[in-house]
């Protein structure tokens, strides 16, 4: 509070006095440190550059840089800021291009970039590019108005073709004389040939046989592969490679598949309980060799023989799968036999993800069948009696023939010398099929309806 006499009071000293003078920085030392200036434009490096964006917010993306010398003299050499002019551009943004490039109002300016270090006392100097940051939105595609027509066209060719090659001979006739009536009949000659034309469409068929060819190939194989088989090997030169290992068993189940056991048993000539005929008659000769991709295939189809025991009736030539503990139950000691992994795989692999993987609709159950006739050729050697196959599935011998027919494989009845191996009477080799697998392949032509 101010005295009567307009003086303000003094604050009370707390005994400690302030000084009036402001201590130097560094003492003398700092006054008397000299600074060292170096400048970097003598030499040939590259430069930094400088951007300023007015109105705009820098963007996190890469920049590429492009380099034009003003004069020819420069032309290959290091960019430098007064021998050079610097563009960056980018379109990384989806919807923007930015471009950098020198300001109008720089031509006669220099811009420099200037570090010092306090701990030595130098500064350092160099020349910078100096830009101006712009953006540009992109373009978009031009509206194609003609889009739907040529869309209508497209269709049209589509339709032709697939009449051309699915039509009734009435359709493909029409077409081809469509065809003839734009190109040949003309009454003043302009569409007729040449024979320079019909040279060039000559050489053309021909060089489009090739393709023809493998595109017949092709659709063979996406034929096949709609088909509930395994995927067949067309390329294969033995038969041995037409339905491989790995193609019938995937990699993931043959290393759940147990066969020590079987091996032992079978050695030990001890008595293995199996509920089928056909992995019964061949577990001891298999067990006692040392093939054991074929003991593995063996143990798999008789899992597949037992799941497929377990399946109930579904209705429209279909089967469900019964619940997990239902399933484990009518398998019987899985752990003894299957592990419980390699049944849920089964199940995976051959149930209809549409119905949860607890349905076998048709074309699942015979993708079964085909799969189990897969396994029996490959386990004898490509030629295998379907007697046992056929009691165990309580099949039919013709409906059983379509499975391996469908696999490229020949059923018929057993030949004079496999009756006298087989010590069979000409009575039971006349109720015998034997399914054998040669090359080439043939696979059953697919049905054509009846012509109205």
């Amino acid at each position: 509070m101010a005295e009567k006499d307009g003086k303000k009071r003094k604050r009370h000293s707390n005994g400690v006095e302030t000084p009036k003078k402001k201590a130097a920085v560094g003492g003398a030392s700092a006054s008397k440190a000299k600074i060292t200036v170096t400048y970097s434009g003598d030499d040939a490096s590259l430069r930094p550059v400088l951007v300023s964006t007015p109105g705009l917010t820098a963007p996190s993306i890469p920049f590429e840089p492009y380099a034009k010398a003003l004069s020819s003299k420069h032309a290959g050499k290091t960019p430098q800021p007064n021998t050079h002019h610097v563009l960056l551009h980018s379109s990384k943004h989806p919807r923007v291009d930015y471009t950098a490039s020198p300001a109008v109002s720089d031509q006669h300016l220099s811009h420099y970039i200037a570090l010092f270090d306090p701990a030595t006392n130098k500064l350092q100097i160099t020349p910078a590019h100096h830009l101006s940051l712009r953006s540009v939105p992109r373009k978009t595609a031009p509206i194609d108005e003609d889009h739907e027509t040529k869309q209508r066209a497209t269709y049209a060719a589509q339709r032709e073709e697939l009449g051309k090659a699915f039509g009734t001979k009435k359709a493909q006739k029409f077409i081809a004389s469509r065809t003839d009536n734009a190109i040949v009949k003309d009454a003043k000659g302009k569409g007729q040939h040449s024979d320079v034309q019909d040279a060039i469409l000559e050489s053309m068929a021909n060089a489009s046989t090739p393709a023809t060819t493998q595109k017949q190939s092709t659709d063979a194989e996406d034929l096949l592969a709609s088909k509930p088989i395994p995927r067949p090997n067309l390329s294969a030169e033995t038969v041995e490679d037409v339905y491989p290992f790995h193609t019938l068993i995937p990699a993931s189940d043959a290393r759940l598949i147990p066969v020590k056991d079987w091996q032992t048993a079978a050695r030990d000539e001890e008595a293995v309980l199996l509920s089928h005929r056909f992995p019964a008659f061949r577990l001891t000769p298999l067990g006692q060799g040392d093939d054991v991709l074929k003991l593995q295939a063996l143990r798999y189809l008789a899992l597949l023989l037992a799941f497929h025991d377990a399946l109930t009736g579904g209705g429209r030539n279909g089967k469900k799968v019964p619940k997990k503990d239902v399933l484990l139950k009518k398998l019987g000691p899985v752990k003894e036999i299957w592990p419980e992994a390699l049944i849920e795989s089964v199940r995976l692999r051959f149930a209809t993800p549409a119905s949860g993987h607890t349905e076998l609709p048709k074309w699942h159950l015979e993708n079964l069948y085909t799969h189990m006739c897969a396994l029996a050729l490959y386990i004898d050697d490509w030629r295998t009696n379907t007697t046992h196959l056929r009691e165990d599935l309580k099949m039919e011998n013709k409906q059983l023939s379509l499975y391996f027919a469908e696999l490229g494989a020949k059923v018929g009845a057993p030949t004079e010398r496999e009756r006298e191996e087989g010590r069979w009477s000409k009575a039971q080799a006349g109720a015998m099929r034997v399914a054998r697998l040669k090359l080439p392949l043939e696979f059953p032509k697919a049905s054509v309806g009846r012509r109205r």
